[in-house]
C-alpha cells in the first residue's frame, strides 16, 4: 500500500494560472488520479462531535452537489466508513486522538502550533483510496466561517489531492491569514473535483485522459 500524509501547513506562493490543464497540473502533479471507486461513506465520532457534525455536514451537502453522480453518506459504524472523521474539543484529545488511529506517529508529527487540521490517506498503487482519517479540532477556530474552511480543506485532501496548490484561488492555501480562512469551494477546486470523480476516469488514470 501506499501512505500519504496531508498536513494543514501554513506556506504557499501565489501564482496565477492561465487555464485548465495548469490549474491541474498544480492540484494533481503527478498526473495520476488518486480517488474513491464507489460510494463514499463517512463516520463522525470524538468528544467535539455535537458542534462539528454540523459543519461536516455541511460540508458533505456541498460537495454531494458538485459532485451529484457520487453517493456521500453518514454511517454509524467507524469499520464501515471510508472517511473517518475524529473531532476533538481539546489539546489533549488532539494529541490522544492521532496516536488511537493506528497510523505511524511520524507521519502525524503535528507542524506548529496552529496546525488544527491532519488528514491521512491510505491508497493501493492503483490509486484507489482505501481509507482516509481526518482529525479536527475546530475549537481553535474563531468563526463557523473558520471552522467550514478547515473541513472543506481537509475533505479535499482526504478525497484525493495531497499536496498544497500554489493558485491562491484555493480551500487548500494555507498562507492565508486566520481571519481571511471563510471561502468556499473555489471555481478552480470544483473544476480539479469534477475533473478527477469524472465518469469517464478512474483511480490510476492521468487527468490528461479526460475530454
Amino acid at each position: 500500500m501506499i501512505r500519504w500524509l496531508c498536513i494543514f501547513l501554513l506556506g504557499l506562493s501565489a501564482l496565477a494560472w492561465a487555464g485548465p490543464e495548469d490549474i491541474l497540473k498544480d492540484y494533481l502533479p503527478q498526473g495520476k488520479i488518486t480517488r474513491f471507486e464507489g460510494p463514499i461513506t463517512i463516520w463522525l465520532g470524538g468528544k467535539g462531535r455535537l458542534e462539528g457534525q454540523y459543519y461536516v455536514e455541511t460540508v458533505v451537502n456541498e460537495l454531494q452537489s458538485i459532485l451529484p453522480h457520487v453517493s456521500f453518506s453518514l454511517v454509524s459504524s467507524p469499520g464501515r466508513a471510508g472517511i473517518r472523521v475524529h473531532l476533538t474539543d481539546s489539546q489533549q484529545e488532539w494529541e490522544d486522538t492521532i496516536r488511537k488511529t493506528g497510523v505511524d506517529q511520524a507521519a502525524w508529527q503535528e507542524h506548529g502550533p496552529l496546525v488544527r487540521g491532519l488528514t491521512w490517506v491510505e491508497a493501493g498503487p492503483e490509486g484507489k483510496i482505501a481509507r482516509a482519517e481526518v482529525v479536527l479540532h475546530l475549537d481553535f477556530q474563531t468563526s463557523g466561517g473558520q471552522k467550514l474552511w478547515v473541513v472543506r480543506h481537509e475533505f479535499m485532501h482526504a478525497l484525493g489531492i495531497m499536496g498544497h496548490p500554489q493558485t491562491l484561488d484555493t480551500v487548500l492555501n494555507s498562507r492565508q491569514m486566520q481571519y481571511d480562512k471563510n471561502s468556499l469551494f473555489s471555481d478552480s477546486d470544483i473544476f480539479v473535483l469534477q475533473t478527477m470523480y469524472g465518469k469517464d476516469l478512474k483511480a490510476g488514470s492521468s487527468w490528461q485522459q479526460s475530454p
